[in-house]
């Protein structure tokens, strides 16, 4: 492996983990500023939801069904026209039958079982692309006399969570276009010295060495060889006095 490769395995390592780390950062408060909006968004709907129930709980006090409010298809058609999100507007009675929408022909109707709220306890569901909410309408005796359901769309936030996206992805671009170069060029800097022993050591390995580079080297590699020789004599002759003195000290 040579320096230079070596320079840009870890520059290449670099880069993509900074990559990644970015992506992630972005990523993870793409997704928190979008909980956030859909949580902003539910709740002005069931605000908008929780003032009609109001209104027709109010008609029921006055002694009539729930079918029988005055008023009850207007009063829907009005605030259909609250939000661009607001899609749909349903009440139907306790058994799920459909009495007033803001899509008329959809009255007589079942409403779908998986959007009516469950007792006196509101239900969110997401169904046929949009978001629902369903409401119990409760006469003044405490019992439940139907639901009211509310459909809305996410259009009103995608332009909304564009920008965020676009906002966060702003400096975190500009951050890998100033930081990485600066980074290669830092790693490139201080391998310096590794790309230049690999480059010698590729150089003797080929044969390719300067001749007084190789002569050094060989003769440093004969003085190695006669110490280490003039070692092994030594203790040899110390073994073999060792040994020729044995027999004496025996006697």
């Amino acid at each position: 492996m040579t320096g230079s490769s070596f320079a840009t395995r870890i520059g290449l390592l670099l880069t993509a983990l900074t990559v990644l780390a970015c992506t992630l950062v972005t990523a993870l408060n793409y997704l928190k500023f979008e909980r956030l909006l859909l949580i902003q968004h539910q709740r002005m709907f069931t605000t908008i939801g929780a003032d009609l129930v109001d209104t027709f709980e109010r008609g029921m006090n006055i002694g009539v069904r729930l079918a029988d409010v005055p008023g009850a298809q207007s009063l829907l058609d009005r605030a259909f026209g609250r939000d661009v999100d607001l899609q749909r507007i349903t009440v139907a009675d306790a058994g799920g039958r459909v009495l007033f929408d803001t899509e008329r022909v959809r009255i007589g109707d079942a409403a779908a079982p998986a959007l009516l709220p469950a007792g006196t306890t509101r239900r969110l569901a997401r169904f046929g692309g949009l978001d629902w909410i369903g409401m119990p309408v409760v006469n003044s005796f405490g019992q439940r006399e139907g639901s009211l359901l509310l459909g809305y769309g996410r259009a009103g936030i995608a332009d909304r969570l564009t920008a965020v996206a676009l906002a966060m992805a702003g400096p975190g671009l500009t951050a890998l276009a100033i930081g990485l170069p600066l980074a290669w060029l830092a790693i490139f800097l201080v391998a310096r010295p590794t790309r230049a022993l690999f480059a010698q050591l590729a150089g003797l390995l080929a044969g390719g060495g300067a001749p007084a580079t190789e002569e050094a080297m060989l003769q440093g590699l004969r003085e190695a060889i006669h110490r280490h020789g003039a070692t092994l004599d030594d203790a040899e002759r110390q073994l073999e006095a060792i040994a020729a003195r044995a027999p004496e000290r025996n006697a």
